[in-house]
């Protein structure tokens, strides 16, 4: 029997809680650096990974996007996230898949946002993930957590979060660049975030193939 993936076990309610808990910090945070890459970018076809609840996709220019495709493991956060956004963004196209063992090409995207995802999957197959689902010269921009020092799982008083604790993985950001080079994702840029709990987030920027796509 195949074990349920722990994030099919965490309420979407409870996680978004969880972010937006003003000890953490991270859903308010993550919402204006979507905002931000979006503007930066302007992209044509978009790839959200771990799309979640949809936060952030209110920043999408939908008159300039093509496509937009969203990414999750968890079936009822896509079905939620149709619900907050469907009628909304005409272009949305919702997939509900685990990337850390999927080999399908869903997309050829220009940009790609995929905010606290490496700590829980294969970084290596998320970059063959990558490959197969984005153009030559598309835009990554990936957020990880650095904790500083402090514990992994902020403690909010939301007991579904700590099933999270036995598979979040430190992502180190020089060997996130190894990695991604090794794939053919270069760095352009990064920027360092300092949190509520102290924890940072580091915002790396990639570019596919090191060309600048046409914009």
């Amino acid at each position: 029997m195949t074990d349920i993936n722990v994030w099919n076990k965490i309420p979407l309610n409870d996680y978004e809680r969880h972010m937006q808990h003003h000890d953490v910090g991270q859903l308010q945070l993550l919402n204006s650096l979507t905002k931000k890459y979006l503007q930066k970018w302007n992209p044509e076809r978009l790839l959200f990974l771990g799309i979640s609840g949809g936060n952030g996709l209110e920043h999408i220019d939908i008159k300039k996007a093509i496509s937009i495709c969203g990414i999750d493991i968890n079936k009822s956060y896509i079905e939620e996230t149709r619900k907050r956004f469907g009628h909304k963004i005409k272009q949305l196209r919702l997939i509900n898949a685990d990337i850390n063992s999927s080999n399908e090409s869903f997309v050829k995207a220009d940009f790609v946002w995929g905010a606290l995802i490496l700590e829980y999957v294969d970084i290596e197959h998320c970059f063959e993930f990558l490959q197969k689902n984005t153009t030559e010269g598309a835009i990554l921009v990936i957020t990880i957590q650095s904790n500083n020092g402090v514990e992994s799982v902020s403690q909010t008083g939301i007991k579904s979060l700590n099933l999270v604790e036995d598979i979040f993985k430190v992502v180190d950001k020089e060997d996130l660049k190894q990695k991604a080079l090794k794939f053919g994702f270069n760095l352009i840029d990064y920027e360092e975030n300092i949190l509520p709990n102290r924890k940072s987030f580091f915002t790396l920027e990639f570019i596919k193939n090191d060309k600048t796509p046409n914009r």
